[in-house]
């Protein structure tokens, strides 16, 4: 026992009330702590439940390259080059029921929306028209972002250019696609 103080002052303090009282202040201190930790847990939690993803926009492309290759290949010689126009028609009849399913399955990520181009479409064939010495293909002709070329008489289908637009509360995400059937 250890005497502090005056004559005057009878305060005795010991050494175990001295560790008693730094044990109950460090196990204070943890307490708090601990409750500072559980609430910033809480709040981090909370913010990645409310978040939206948008869909990733490999999957997007790849859903859309898939139906523009079935709708290519339903229309792939069946029609002369003098019935082009009916064949992009009958080509657009298969393409735009494809593009609205990926649009669906995309729904509950965010907002797709998927449209054809047709000047991007016209640039494009300008500029990627199959052709050639070694290739004997007519002109490229553009309908409705359907790119179309005379191969051997017939119509076939060589590109369609594709605006993906994905939204979500906190991002916009735009560009144009070039989708070119086997």
């Amino acid at each position: 026992m250890t005497r502090v103080g005056s004559s005057d002052d009878d305060v005795t303090t010991s050494n175990d009330d001295r560790g008693q009282l730094v044990l109950v202040s460090g196990a204070v201190v943890a307490v708090a702590l601990l409750a500072l930790l559980v609430v910033h847990a809480q709040l981090g939690f909370a913010g990645v439940v409310e978040t939206t993803e948008p869909p990733p926009l490999d999957d997007v492309v790849e859903t859309t390259d898939g139906g523009v290759e079935m709708a290519a290949a339903g229309v792939a010689g069946r029609y002369d080059w003098a019935a082009r126009d009916v064949a992009v028609e009958d080509f657009r009849s298969r393409l735009d029921p494809a593009l609205a399913n990926v649009e669906r399955a995309h729904a509950g990520e965010g907002g797709v929306a998927l449209r054809t181009n047709d000047s991007a479409a016209a640039g494009w064939a300008l500029r990627n028209c199959p052709d050639g010495p070694y290739r004997e293909f007519g002109p490229c002709v553009v309908d409705d972002g359907v790119v179309v070329q005379e191969r051997a008489g017939e119509t076939a289908v060589v590109a369609v250019l594709v605006d993906v637009r994905i939204a979500t509360p906190r991002s916009r995400t735009a560009l144009t696609v070039a989708v070119r059937p086997n």
